[in-house]
C-alpha cells in the first residue's frame, strides 16, 4: 500500500453508553475513528464522513440527536451513514426522510459493517491494503460460512476438504493450508462485496441465476463451483450482464 495512501479519520457518533462498543466496530475498517457521545456540546470534529451508531432501545432519542448535530454543521459532508445493526429498515428509512426534511442532504445507512465499507469504497474514502498485506491475516472461515448460510459439510465440499478439516479450521487448529485453499473463496468475497449490496447479499444468495440453469449462488458455492461465480462476476466488471 503506498505509505501517501491515508484513510480518512471516521466520526462516529454513539450514545455516551456505546462509544467503546462503537469505537471498537469501526476500527475494524482500518481507518482512524473518533468516538464522540451524541449527548456532548463539544466544538465538531473537522471531518467529512459522520457515522451514527443507532442501537439500543433509545435509538429514536439517539436520532433526534443526530439530527441536531447535522443542523449544526455548515460544511459539506462526503458520506453520513446511519448504522443500525439491530433494527429494521424503517428506522434507516426514518433517518432518510428527517436528514432530507429538516437539513436539506441526503444521508445512507447500513445494517452492518461490511455495508459501510461497501459505502466509504464506493466514494473512494476506504484505502484497501494490498492483497499481499490482507493474505497474512487469518481467515475467520466460521464467520464466512455464517454470512453465506452454508452448514459445515457444505462449506468443506465448496472448498474441496473435509468436513473434520473445516471444523479444526473453524477452531483454529491445523491452518498450515487455509489461505492457499480459501484463495478462490476470498477472491469470491472480495467481487461480492463490490458488486452486491450488503443489505440485499441474503436474497441475492438465493436468487435462481440463469446463467446456470437457474442454480442459486447458494447452491453453487456448495457444489465448489466457487470459480464459476467468480467469471460471471468479471463478466460483469467488463460490462456483460451477471
Amino acid at each position: 500500500m503506498s505509505t501517501a495512501a491515508v484513510n480518512p479519520e471516521l466520526v462516529v457518533w454513539a450514545d455516551k453508553q456505546a462509544l467503546s462498543q462503537a469505537k471498537h466496530v469501526f476500527a475494524q475498517l482500518g481507518a482512524p475513528v473518533r468516538a464522540v457521545p451524541l449527548e456532548s456540546s463539544m466544538k465538531l470534529p473537522d471531518s467529512r464522513v459522520f457515522i451514527f451508531y443507532l442501537q439500543g432501545p433509545e435509538a429514536r432519542t439517539d436520532l433526534r440527536s443526530a439530527i441536531r448535530i447535522l443542523k449544526s454543521w455548515k460544511k459539506t459532508l462526503d458520506l453520513i451513514v446511519f448504522y443500525t445493526p439491530h433494527h429494521a429498515s424503517n428506522l434507516a428509512f426514518e433517518a432518510g426522510m428527517m436528514v432530507g426534511r429538516e437539513v436539506g442532504g441526503s444521508a445512507d445507512w447500513a445494517f452492518d459493517l461490511r455495508g459501510v465499507r461497501q459505502l466509504l469504497r464506493a466514494r473512494n474514502l476506504l484505502v484497501i491494503p494490498d492483497k499481499a498485506e490482507s493474505e497474512t491475516h487469518s481467515v475467520d472461515i466460521a464467520a464466512i460460512r455464517k454470512r453465506l448460510g452454508l452448514t459445515q459439510e457444505q462449506m468443506a465440499h465448496a472448498l474441496n476438504v473435509t468436513t473434520r478439516t473445516l471444523q479444526n479450521w473453524e477452531k483454529n487448529v491445523g491452518v498450515g493450508q487455509l489461505l492457499r485453499k480459501t484463495r478462490d473463496l476470498r477472491e469470491l468475497l472480495e467481487l461480492m462485496d463490490d458488486y452486491v449490496s450488503s443489505a440485499e447479499e441474503r436474497e441475492w444468495l438465493q436468487a435462481p441465476v440463469g446463467a446456470f440453469q437457474n442454480k442459486r449462488p447458494i447452491d453453487l458455492m456448495a457444489e465448489g463451483k466457487l470459480r464459476d461465480l467468480i467469471v460471471e462476476f468479471q463478466r460483469l466488471r467488463e460490462g456483460q450482464p451477471l
